[in-house]
C-alpha cells in the first residue's frame, strides 16, 4: 500500500520558518529574566541579564547592560548532534 507524502514547496517552508522565528522572537521578548522558554522537543532558551563596565574612555567607567541567550539542548537533540559529529570525524 503506497503512502502519500506531501512535498513542501519553497514558499511553504519560508512561511513556516517565518512563523516559527516570529513566535520565538515574541516569546523571548516577553519572557521574564531567568525563565526557560521551551522550543518544542529540541531544547530551551534562557534569557539572562548581564552587565559589564568599560573603563576605556572614562575612569568612572561606562556600564553596559545586555541580555544573553543560552540554549540548552534536550537529550534527544544532544544525542543526534553527537552522532553527527561521530559520523563526520570517525569515517
Amino acid at each position: 500500500m503506497p503512502t502519500s507524502q506531501t512535498q513542501s514547496t519553497q514558499a511553504e517552508l519560508k512561511r513556516a520558518y517565518t512563523m516559527v522565528t516570529q513566535d520565538l522572537t515574541q516569546a523571548l521578548l516577553k519572557a521574564p529574566v531567568n525563565t526557560p522558554i521551551r522550543f518544542g522537543k529540541l531544547g530551551s532558551f534562557k534569557k539572562t541579564e548581564n552587565q559589564i563596565t568599560s573603563r576605556l574612555q572614562n575612569k568612572k567607567g561606562i556600564r553596559y547592560v545586555y541580555y544573553r541567550l543560552l540554549f540548552k539542548p534536550y537529550t534527544a537533540l544532544k544525542s543526534e548532534l553527537n552522532k553527527a559529529l561521530e559520523r563526520k570525524y570517525n569515517r
